[in-house]
Parts: C-alpha cells; structure tokens; sequence
C-alpha cells in the first residue's frame, strides 16, 4: 500500500523532510568529528548505530492501516530495522497468537484495555516512552492515559483512535438509521458488512440490548446480545478481516451500511464511491485508541525504539491519516495537516481532539471471553 497522492507543497515540502537513508560508507566518512554530530542530531545517531550494528527484521502482529509498504522499506533502509508484518483480525486474535508465540513476535498493535490485560500477564515490557525521539510530536494526553502506564513508564506506543458510527447509503437507506435496532430491518438483507471481530460484534449486541458495561456482561446479558446478532445476521453480506474491504463493499455498492471507524465516508469518496452518511446510535456508541506495544518474548527489544522512532514520524502519520480517516496522536503531523490544506478534513474527523476516546464506551477483553466467543460462533459458525 502506498502513500495517498499529495500536493504540490506536500511533495516538496516537510511531508517528505525526514529519515532520509545514511548508507554505512557515508557514516563511515564522517568519522569522528561527524560522529559528535550525529550524537547531537539524535535520529541520525540512531540511523548509525543500526548500520553499524547490522540490520534485522522485526515481527509485527497488527492491521492494515498501521503502515505503508513503502513505509517499511524506507525505514528499513534509514535504519536497517525492518518490520515484517503479520495482519490481525482483532485484539483477541493477536493475544492468542501472543500466548502461543512465545518469542516469535516482537510487536503488537492492540486496542485501549486490552494493552493493560497484556501487561498484567507479563506478555509486555513498558518502556521510557521519553527515551523515543519521535515521542515529543504527541499530543500530551496521549501521554498520560492512565490504563497504559506502568509507574513512569509506558505500557505501549499511542498511535490512533476512532468512535465506531454507523455509516449508510442514503441512495438505499431512506431512513437515517440511528439506531443498532434499525439495522436489523428485512430490506437489508445481505447489505451490512462488519469487521470479523467477535468479542466487539458481541458487545455491540450488549450496546444495543442495554448492557450497562458491554465488554463485562453478565450471562441473561450475553444471552440478550447473542439473541441481537442472530436477528442481525440475515441481513450480513459479510464479516471481512480488514476495513480496506468494508470500504471496497460500499464503494461497489454491495453493501448499504457498516459500523466502522471514523472516515469511512471519506474513504469511500476518495474511491470514487458513492455518497455516504453517518449517525451515532443512540445507544450509544464503542470506540478504541490503539498502540504498539514491545513484546516481553521479543529478541530483538533494543531495536523497538529506533523502529517507532522512525515509523511514527509526523509526515508519515500525516500522509496515513489522508489514506485511513480515522484521528491519530501525532500532533505535529495536524499541524502538518493544516499547513498543507487538510485542516478542514481533519477538524471535521475530530484530529485536534485527542481527549475524546476516553469518555466512550472502549474495546477490551471481556471478563467471560469464551462466553463472548461461544455466543457469536453460535451466530455466525452455524
């Protein structure tokens, strides 16, 4: 997956001003006096002490809109640190993989509560975020969220967020569905695509039968919520693994209506797709702020930060919101936003409020997982 195209001034400009490769011969030739200057220019100390260390390839459980192809490679070159990448379908289906990897992974993107579940079973070691260059470009709350630090340290790196909305085909859905109830209507049959994410499709049933916490529910709750997402199922085209197909689905047409992350109608714009609308359900609505996290079985946790590092500097941030819609914790890659013509874009996705997943309704593990598991195989396996 590439960069989104950009302007002019994008091109030219800061968006591209930034980890640009240092080969071993040049580091080589700046010899000692050039070596003070890279202590003093501190990502490019970093550059040359990976090349000088030699390079490897860093095992990364995560989702598609985390990075770019082309991203991989660039920061592989500038700091021979590569990222090897293995997609996930959901939280759950990378803390599995986690339990049974042992020191087969190094990171591992994961959604708000269930970071902390990570740290709790020591599958996770926390970190001196402050120790990372690139961490001085977040927004400050993204700093002090207080279920992912460890004391002082961090318990993972902040990366994005989003409210998960209903979006709709107005085309096709004459009424504004601003209700979960709404999507169980017999006209659209076959027309709702949703991510293949059990424990959340769950608790969405929970939201919409009245669970006062939908990620911790009591069994008559699972049950109610179970029963919802056996009327919802007749009208699901499909559960796909990753949003890149949910956005395929209603640019084409087959699908009329998802719950999904911020942006998706602008996703779907950008596709050449059809108008697209959202609404909140007024039951409420669930939300995640995700971050990569540094793996305890990992053999390679010296070279995490010079890989965040890297990966998360401003104009790559930038360039992946313009691809993926949804608000990430890079502050000055908004600020990047602005100055090359994006602010109206990103004011209208919520960017410049990083506060706003703390007060929704947040992914994590549930407090019965195999009761959660059990009521949507039940759904969706029969």
């Amino acid at each position: 997956m590439c960069p989104p195209s950009l302007s002019r001034g994008e091109r030219g400009g800061r968006m591209d001003d930034v980890d640009r490769p240092l080969t071993r011969e040049q580091v080589l030739r700046r010899g000692a006096a050039g070596a003070v200057g890279l202590v003093a220019g501190g990502g490019l100390a970093q550059r040359a002490l990976a090349a000088e260390l030699g390079g490897v390839t860093l095992n990364w459980l995560t989702w598609s809109d985390h990075y770019f192809s082309t991203q991989l490679t660039k920061v592989k070159s500038s700091t021979q640190v590569g990222g090897r990448v293995q997609l996930i379908s959901d939280d759950a289906d990378a803390y599995i993989k986690v339990k049974r990897g042992g020191g087969q992974w190094d990171i591992s993107s994961e959604d708000a509560l269930w970071v902390p579940k990570f740290y709790k079973e020591g599958l996770i070691d926390a970190f001196d975020i402050t120790s990372i260059p690139v961490s001085k470009q977040l927004y400050s709350v993204a700093l002090h969220v207080p279920f992912w630090k460890a004391g002082s340290n961090q318990m993972g790196y902040p990366f994005g967020w989003s409210s998960l909305p209903i979006y709709y085909n107005p085309k096709h859905v004459k009424t504004k569905p601003d209700s979960y109830h709404a999507l169980l209507d017999k006209k659209y049959k076959k027309k709702i695509v949703l991510e293949n994410q059990p424990t959340d499709l769950v608790a969405m049933g929970g939201l919409a039968t009245g669970a006062k916490k939908p990620y911790n529910m009591s069994k008559g709750e699972i049950s109610r919520a179970k029963a919802y997402l056996k009327a919802l199922k007749p009208n699901v085209l499909k559960l796909v693994s990753q949003n890149p197909e949910v956005i395929r689905a209603l640019t084409d047409e087959s699908a009329w209506l998802t719950v999904e992350n911020i942006g998706t109608d602008a996703r779907v714009r950008d596709a050449k797709g059809p108008l697209i609308k959202v609404v909140e359900p007024k039951e409420g609505v669930r939300g995640w702020m995700d971050a990569e996290m540094m793996l305890k079985g990992s053999h390679h946790k010296d070279k995490f930060p010079a890989f965040i590092n890297a990966m998360e500097q401003a104009p790559w941030v930038a360039k992946n919101f313009l691809a993926n819609g949804r608000p990430l914790f890079n502050e000055k890659a908004y600020k990047i936003l602005v100055n090359t013509g994006h602010k109206e874009r990103a004011d209208r996705f919520f960017y410049n409020h990083p506060e706003k997943p703390l007060s929704m309704t947040l992914k994590g593990p549930s407090g019965n997982e195999q009761a959660y598991i059990d009521a949507f195989n039940e759904v969706f396996s029969s």
